[in-house]
């Protein structure tokens, strides 16, 4: 079925100059017989429609806000460390319910990064109310949520639990980042309060590096404030118990993995640094309070799941942080470029400088 799908979204997504492709891309699908490999084939098909439609994109409207180079390196990152994952369940033995499972969130956050334009549309007031939105689920979460051993961290949806923290807290965190005003605040606040109330350790340090972030580079009564207001949720967290036991495929993996071989564990710690690293590709000078939060805010999450039982974003089991940071790109992009999207470039940047860096072609139970 996953095949299938992939398939009719392959075909759907290629141009009209690339149609023949795809068809010959779509028919060699259909001989493989490995299940497996037939899906790990697809993907890497997938992958690269998304270049040849950005290209087809790029070529038909000039749009700036698909060329900034860091949201499309991150966006790279993304996929090579969601395809890293899937190689890695894969040789450590993961059920086929959980390679579809994070298969399946990889090809929604590529279908996301798609609306990176919507960057450019988005006013102060639709990313506020977002932030609002957000934070809002995350309370109701905090009560209403499904619990397990005293933490309230999930929504069931069908047979799936989805941590909403993962999926919504980045997106937050940018969405703060971008616009700091009395409603994102609160925002900020009823978030980081769901944070210590849920518990999560993880997440409300998240939360807490990426405002104390904006709290040093944009300083203000709101931004301080809120910075000040995390800081006591997260130590709120440090008193509470967390007794959640490791998961396999999920928790402690990025030690775990080096039982099942050398070069596993050496490619799961590379694929959590591609997470991180696009920033250094960011000149010093061109670096905004974006660059910084988006940055921290994953390298928060891998530093936690190195050094207690919480997940491992993208490169381990787990759908929700792989939705959650491709979902945080659409508003990584900031307003102040997207409104010159469309427009010839005035400054002195060379056409290599705007092209877009090629993409290579690769191919807790149901809790997500």
């Amino acid at each position: 079925m996953m095949r299938r799908a992939l398939e009719r979204l392959i075909l759907w997504l290629a141009p009209d100059h690339r149609k023949k492709w795809a068809q010959a891309m779509t028919a060699e699908m259909a001989v493989i017989e490995n299940s497996r490999k037939a899906v790990a084939f697809a993907l890497g098909c997938l992958i690269a429609c998304c270049h040849f439609r950005c290209e087809f994109n790029i070529a038909q409207t000039g749009s700036r806000v698909v060329k900034d180079r860091f949201v499309i390196l991150t966006f790279i990152a993304g996929v090579a460390a969601g395809l890293i994952g899937l190689a890695y369940l894969l040789v450590s033995g993961a059920p086929l319910t959980k390679i579809l499972v994070n298969g399946g969130a990889i090809v929604i956050g590529i279908l996301l990064a798609l609306s990176l334009r919507l960057s450019a549309r988005a006013t102060d007031s639709v990313v506020t109310a977002i932030a609002l939105i957000g934070a809002f689920i995350l309370f109701g979460t905090a009560i209403f949520g499904f619990a397990i051993e005293d933490a309230r961290r999930w929504l069931l949806i069908g047979p799936f639990f989805i941590q909403t923290s993962l999926i919504l807290l980045p997106l937050i965190a940018v969405c703060f980042a971008r616009v700091q005003n009395f409603r994102t605040t609160v925002a900020v606040l009823v978030a980081a309060f769901a944070m210590a109330a849920q518990p999560d350790q993880a997440m409300a340090a998240m939360l807490f590096v990426a405002v104390a972030i904006v709290g040093m580079m944009r300083p203000g009564r709101l931004t301080v404030s809120a910075a000040l207001f995390c800081t006591m949720t997260f130590a709120t967290t440090l008193l509470l118990p967390d007794r959640l036991p490791a998961v396999p495929f999920v928790d402690h993996i990025l030690w775990t993995a080096f039982d099942t071989g050398l070069w596993v564990g050496l490619m799961l710690w590379a694929g959590c640094l591609l997470v991180v690293c696009p920033i250094i590709f960011v000149p010093k000078a061109e670096r905004t309070v974006l660059h910084y939060v988006f940055a921290s805010c994953w390298l928060t999450l891998i530093a936690a799941a190195a050094i207690g039982a919480y997940p491992t974003p993208i490169v381990g089991y787990g759908a929700s942080a792989i939705i959650g940071y491709f979902l945080s790109l659409i508003f990584l992009q900031p307003r102040s470029l997207g409104r010159l999207a469309g427009d010839k470039v005035r400054s002195g940047a060379t056409e290599a400088d705007e092209a877009m860096p090629p993409l290579r072609n690769s191919a807790r139970s149901f809790a997500i």
